[in-house]
């Protein structure tokens, strides 16, 4: 594979370069291979500040602090918190509307863990029966890690040559939000959480197909011995959780899915693709809307430089809302959402 010299798919691992990949890398590529290219193999990076992702932050760094202080920090010095993290963010907040709903968001998160965890009197305020499986986990659970990081290697199909240096594996590298351990009969019971800011949450086929959690488990399984007990999505605006199944089924089809992805993603897989799927506006059974259409390239592409225009292409740092420098992007915006 040819990479530019400021490509970002070699970092040093114990001081020695390794071909690296996140979890975040590999969802970019699935999303758009190419937008995957212009960040990653030709190193181009940017990244506007949005609103999500700050107050994502703000909320993460909270958590991390409660946790950290081994659930002891409750209550108003817990709001403090918060109110510190959102001012370092300096959430660029969409709207005032969306600035007092996200305010509004993360007090009830920080009542909600005030009320399961605040203990006094030899009792917890509220009875176990009252908080929830969810609840009973904060909680209960032993905190083992919190942002706990790690680099899992990943042997290849094939051997991968960048910038001179050939790799046989790829170091899959991330942090697990939170991992917490329940005891139960003499055994220890491992359960990893991811700490979700957004709105709404995720719809069965990406709890069936998602790989985080799976990449989670790989690591738990090597560092631990044992697969979590529970995978769980936590939505910290909607005070709910979702689980996603990690057994042996899942596993081997999470396996699948990283080598087709690491074929395509590094070269592996040599075929090349002249076609491809664009969200873009065009006459669709009588009126001018938005939809999807089968759009020809002009020559033919690597698989890991195939665009994927879409509604996200609004989003995107190098589409059209962007810098402009993906040609193929969608230029679809929130205004049209009445038009889907």
């Amino acid at each position: 594979m040819e990479a530019s010299g400021a490509n970002r798919l070699v970092k040093l691992v114990d001081g020695k370069k390794q071909l690296c990949v996140s979890y975040s890398q590999i969802e970019m590529f699935k999303q758009c291979p190419y937008k995957w290219y212009l960040s990653y193999v030709k190193g181009i990076y940017k990244e506007q500040k949005q609103e999500a992702l700050s107050y994502g932050s703000a909320v993460h760094k909270t958590l991390e602090f409660f946790f950290n202080n081994k659930k002891m920090v409750l209550g108003q010095r817990l709001a403090d918190a918060m109110t510190y993290y959102l001012y370092q963010e300096d959430v660029p907040w969409n709207s005032t509307e969306s600035m007092l709903e996200g305010g509004r968001d993360a007090l009830n998160l920080v009542g909600w863990i005030s009320k399961v965890c605040r203990y006094h009197g030899g009792k917890y305020d509220i009875p176990d029966n009252e908080i929830g499986p969810f609840g009973f986990l904060v909680r209960y659970g032993k905190v083992v890690g919190v942002e706990e990081s790690f680099f899992l290697p990943y042997r290849l199909k094939e051997p991968v040559a960048i910038l001179g240096d050939t790799y046989n594996e790829v170091w899959i590298n991330g942090s697990v939000d939170l991992h917490l351990v329940l005891e139960r009969k003499g055994t220890e019971e491992h359960y990893v959480i991811d700490w979700k800011s957004g709105r709404k949450s995720f719809d069965e086929k990406k709890l069936q197909t998602n790989l985080q959690h799976p990449i989670y488990s790989f690591y738990i399984l090597r560092r631990y011995g044992v697969l979590p007990k529970n995978n769980l999505y936590f939505f910290t605006r909607l005070l709910e959780y979702q689980k996603v199944l990690v057994d042996k089924e899942r596993v081997k089809k999470s396996v699948e899915d990283l080598n087709s992805t690491f074929s395509d993603m590094y070269e592996i897989n040599k075929e090349t693709v002249s076609d491809f799927n664009g969200y873009f506006e065009d006459w669709v059974g009588g009126y001018k809307k938005y939809g999807w259409k089968s759009c020809t390239l002009n020559s033919p592409v690597k698989r890991n430089m195939r665009p994927c225009p879409s509604a996200l292409c609004y989003y995107c740092d190098f589409g059209k809302h962007g810098s402009g420098e993906c040609p193929y992007s969608s230029d679809w915006d929130p205004s049209k959402k009445k038009k889907l």
